[in-house]
């Protein structure tokens, strides 16, 4: 496959901008499992026919899901920036005697190149929010797949909410109004990442235009906050553990009639990669 010089400038943008922060909660064992057990089922399931080779960027679960894959005999590719991380996850792979089909690399996915074609599955189950530019990051992982491959992404993005449109007059008034929140919101901690989450139903349109998408899940609403507030007072020796999946399934609940999922605040995607015979692409 032939790059071009677009993507080789886009993917030179492409950096880091947030640690494992927002989803470190996922390395407790009890709280991954009251938040993402379904999903992790759920792509266990959706993945079971025809993958062979897969690609598992990040290991915030602290491995778990690319330790699934590799103890039903698939071959998994492990990278991940942590150094420490990636030798705690291979040791556990060692324990599990499933070592031998898992390749681990200690890097940034966007530093690293794979060859063409040459996965079957590629997961992004928490690593995608942490980049400033995720529709790049899966770009590259849809050349590392071969055609009829198979993409997970989960990522938290900005509820999908309907703007009403301001009449022409009172334009004036909302752009100081944007200006305004644009200055509050770098003095406010974690208002500014907030605002830099890709918006759903943008996200959704790019990434069609990538991958054939498959399925959406929408969830979490509150369990998300629950749990990072939960990882923040274990320190303190305060366990609020319990008040986890209680608040995963208040969420459910909330969440589960039609039009109040668009206020989630993960996105769970299953895609493929077409042949695209046909298709036309500009240099």
């Amino acid at each position: 496959m032939v790059r071009t010089l677009r993507s080789i400038e886009e993917e030179a943008r492409v950096r880091q901008v947030y640690g494992p922060g927002v989803d470190a909660c996922l390395a407790d064992r009890e709280t991954m499992d009251a938040l993402e057990a379904h999903t992790v089922a759920d792509l266990m399931r959706w993945s079971a026919e025809g993958v062979r080779r897969v690609l598992v960027v990040g290991l915030e679960d602290r491995g778990r899901v690319a330790l699934a894959f590799a103890r039903i005999n698939l071959f998994v590719t492990v990278v991940d920036p942590d150094e420490a991380l990636v030798n705690e996850v291979r040791a556990a792979a060692e324990e599990a005697k499933c070592a031998q089909r898992m390749n681990f690399y200690a890097s940034d996915y966007m530093h690293r190149e794979f060859m063409v074609s040459g996965f079957d599955l590629a997961v992004f189950f928490a690593a995608l929010s942490r980049y400033n530019e995720p529709m790049v990051v899966l770009r590259k992982a849809e050349r590392e797949l071969r055609a009829g491959g198979k993409l997970f992404a989960r990522i938290r993005v900005r509820p999908a909410i309907r703007v009403p449109r301001v009449p022409a007059a009172a334009a004036p008034h909302v752009g100081r109004v944007s200006a305004w929140l644009g200055k509050v919101s770098n003095r406010v901690p974690g208002l500014s990442r907030y605002l830099a989450l890709p918006g759903a139903d943008r996200f959704l349109a790019e990434l069609g235009e990538v991958l054939k998408v498959e399925r959406v899940e929408r969830s979490h609403l509150f369990a998300g906050a629950v749990a990072r507030l939960a990882q923040s007072l274990k320190p303190a020796g305060i366990d609020i553990g319990g008040a986890v999946p209680v608040a995963s399934r208040a969420d459910e609940a909330i969440l589960g009639s039609g039009p109040l999922r668009s206020l989630s605040t993960h996105m769970v995607v299953y895609a493929v990669k077409e042949l695209g015979l046909g298709k036309t692409f500009s240099l």
